[in-house]
């Protein structure tokens, strides 16, 4: 059997996962994807840290991350999905990031004329124990970063407030124009 089609999502966006055994493809959304254990990215973020250091891993993480977050939005963009509300960037977040293995992401604030959001997550892909000292999130937080940015027309920046990793109930960024984030980081405890 060379194809095989998925039924579609609840979300009602046409969900179609297709994978094409004679070629070894698996796309949806028009675009190839490919499935990847969690522990792969581990592995990626443990070797970027032992390469370059954690500072330079987290802000190649976090790099990586947000221009993920900007395809995200397009591939949402050409399933036809709407990009005018909160309740549609909800929909996104449990469509394409939740259900494509992120976490349960949700919108707590976004207001796209301020040019900012307030997005919680639980079971993050980063999070490997919950004893840490500092959020662990950057490659999430970047994608969820490159993601808003697009969706607000402008680049943005993020900062995590709390994190599973460091023994938080959840994961949770503010995004928002980079002086705004600064401001918020320098007056951080």
């Amino acid at each position: 059997m060379p194809r095989k089609k998925s039924k579609k999502s609840k979300s009602g966006a046409g969900r179609e996962l297709v994978m094409d055994e004679k070629q070894g493809t698996l796309s949806a959304y028009g675009a190839r994807f490919i499935l990847i254990p969690v522990k792969l990215i581990h592995s990626i973020e443990d070797r970027l840290t032992e390469s370059f250091g954690p500072v330079t891993a987290t802000s190649f993480q976090y790099e990586i991350g947000r221009e993920g977050g900007a395809q995200y939005i397009h591939l949402a963009e050409k399933a036809g999905f709407n990009i005018k509300t909160p309740t549609d960037v909800q929909r996104i977040a449990s469509s394409l990031g939740t259900l494509d293995g992120w976490g349960k992401l949700e919108i707590i604030d976004f207001d796209l004329i301020k040019k900012f959001a307030r997005i919680r997550w639980k079971n993050g892909v980063s999070v490997r124990n919950r004893h840490g000292k500092t959020p662990v999130c950057h490659f999430g937080r970047g994608i969820l970063t490159g993601a808003v940015g697009e969706i607000v027309g402008s680049r943005c920046e993020s900062i995590e407030v709390s994190c599973q990793g460091k023994g938080d109930s959840f994961c949770e960024a503010i995004i928002g124009e980079p002086r705004e984030i600064s401001r918020m980081a320098d007056t951080r405890p």
